[in-house]
């Protein structure tokens, strides 16, 4: 599994759990929906400082999002 992969679905996961849709993650986060889209989708890869807007989307460090990833 890629990086990319491995972060798309960090971030479907979050975004289960806190129940929001990627038009309001991207809301929160300062991005468009279609940003959050590609990242979520792993389509491109992701700017730190894009995964950085989405934590601040989910309220969360990046420590805290990183801390599944092996």
């Amino acid at each position: 599994m890629s990086i990319n992969e491995k972060i798309a679905d960090r971030i479907k996961e979050l975004r289960k759990e806190k129940g929001l849709t990627a038009e309001k993650l991207a809301w929160f986060s300062g991005l468009s929906k279609s940003c959050v889209a590609y990242a979520e989708n792993a389509q491109r890869d992701v700017k730190i400082s894009t995964i950085e807007s989405i934590c601040r989307g989910f309220n969360i460090s990046m420590s805290e999002f990183f801390s599944t990833f092996k």
